[in-house]
């Protein structure tokens, strides 16, 4: 398994400070894209994999630094890990033997290995039933063990979980999970996400009642619909107020197939709006049940000319193009990660944009309210900060008299969303884009593809 291959590269390059975008060369040809799978499913599969005695094939894998942390961590427990690149397909193969009872586990930025990966190790001796008890000492990056846990392992504890932390780094072994719990939904939806995935490799009952309000009650419909595949059995209401499982023989499936990664998407499907390029989307479509999906019709209420079919999207140029429409308000709290990639469309647009329901964002890689806002106003452009979102003002001056640095804040999103923004206004320099690894390392490449040129600016 070769790292590099999961982490980022621009024209062969990994020593990149900062980049500039210089031009955007664009025609009337349609620009086709095949959008990397989901990261959201991908790290999903991951853990259900490690939930599986039996070898299971991933088709569509994405391949990033996120899911390179869930990899090595399973071959750290012993599973066999094969990569095909060419195919984007990873094969799984569980331990034959117990060949440790201790292990260090490291996620690097993953939040989602952090709150999902647990299922794993709590489970262990329900999976492999002749292995012994399994410890791990878990830990990651500075960034990832500042974020919130403490609900999810209050949870798992009221389960009999043992875990000596509320907090990364912490120790924890397989457990024997059962009773009931309760969990708060209203400062991430992956708290409820990694409860159910520990329950669902439990062998005694379990019942679990969510608590407050749930913040992308999407994300965790689709932690339901990757678990269902993988043979789990699971009771619910459709407000996903309570959850009850019973025990299961053993979990286990010989293909999954991840779809494209609809977050990624709606960085393209802007670009396109933007610089009014006609862009084909070849594997994402309307079937899909990843929230970010929404993102498309608020896109068409400002103007974008969007078809949309069960697994294809195009964006048409508009042959009598405008600004985007602006004076909206818009409710972001059902695909917060798309927050930004508004906020980046707002400044161009021919009016004001309010951002609302979003305050849980705060506490993502980073605050990425209060650091959107300090990055907007460094470049001379005007926002108003928001408990729970922000007000963006479109641009009012010339695009080439915008100077200044977009940070990135370690936080993949910003590097995406900053991409936006350099892309109209040229001499806006992106630092650090290489954070863009976590989810999408090869998401600078693909827009060059697409015609936009980048000059890189190295270290020294």
């Amino acid at each position: 398994m070769q790292i590099k291959k999961f982490l980022f590269e621009l024209n062969h390059s990994e020593d990149v400070k900062a980049i500039k975008i210089t031009s955007c060369v664009t025609n009337s040809a349609v620009k086709e894209i095949w959008i990397p799978g989901s990261k959201s499913f991908t790290n999903r599969a991951i853990v259900l994999a490690g939930l599986c005695a039996k070898p299971i094939n991933l088709y569509g894998f994405l391949f990033s630094e996120d899911s390179y942390w869930g990899l090595e961590s399973l071959k750290r427990l012993g599973y066999s890990v094969y990569v095909d690149y060419e195919l984007k397909k990873v094969v799984l193969s569980p331990p034959k033997h117990n060949n440790n009872e201790s292990v260090e586990l490291f996620f690097g930025k993953a939040g989602t290995l952090a709150r999902f990966f647990p299922s794993v190790i709590l489970n262990w001796q329900n999976t492999f039933p002749a292995f012994s008890k399994l410890k791990a000492k878990v830990s990651g990056e500075p960034q990832l063990m500042r974020r919130p846990l403490s609900p999810l392992i209050h949870a798992l504890k009221e389960l009999n979980a043992k875990i000596d932390s509320d907090q990364m780094p912490f120790a924890i072994e397989s457990s024997q999970l059962e009773g009931s719990c309760k969990i708060s939904g209203k400062v991430s939806g992956q708290f409820l996400s990694g409860l159910l995935l520990s329950a669902v490799g439990a062998n005694k009952n379990i019942n679990i009642e969510r608590i407050d309000n749930l913040v992308q009650p999407d994300y965790v419909r689709m932690t339901l619909q990757a678990i269902e595949k993988f043979g789990g059995v699971i009771e619910h209401d459709k407000d996903l107020n309570n959850f009850s499982f019973q025990p299961i023989k053993k979990l286990g499936i010989e293909n999954y197939i991840i779809e494209a990664d609809a977050s990624t998407c709606c960085y393209f499907l802007a670009l396109a709006f933007l610089h009014n390029f006609n862009l084909k989307v070849l594997n994402l479509g309307f079937s899909t049940l990843q929230p970010d999906f929404k993102f498309l019709e608020l896109l068409q209420k400002m103007g974008a000319n969007i078809q949309i079919f069960s697994n294809e999207i195009f964006v048409l140029k508009n042959e009598n193009p405008t600004k985007p429409k602006g004076n909206f308000c818009f409710d972001f709290s059902q695909y917060s990660d798309q927050a930004l990639t508004m906020g980046a469309i707002a400044l161009f647009a021919d009016a004001p944009v309010e951002i609302f329901g979003v305050a849980h964002i705060r506490h993502h890689e980073s605050d990425r309210i209060s650091c959107f806002v300090k990055n907007i106003l460094n470049l001379g452009l005007k926002i108003e900060e928001k408990n729970d979102g922000f007000i963006i003002y479109p641009i009012d001056k010339k695009y080439d008299e915008v100077l200044g640095e977009f940070e990135t804040w370690e936080d993949h999103r910003f590097a995406m969303t900053g991409f936006l923004i350099a892309s109209k206004l040229n001499n806006v320099i992106i630092n650090n884009p290489k954070c863009v690894e976590k989810t999408a390392p090869q998401f600078f490449n693909q827009v060059q593809e697409l015609g936009f040129q980048i000059e890189s600016l190295k270290e020294n």
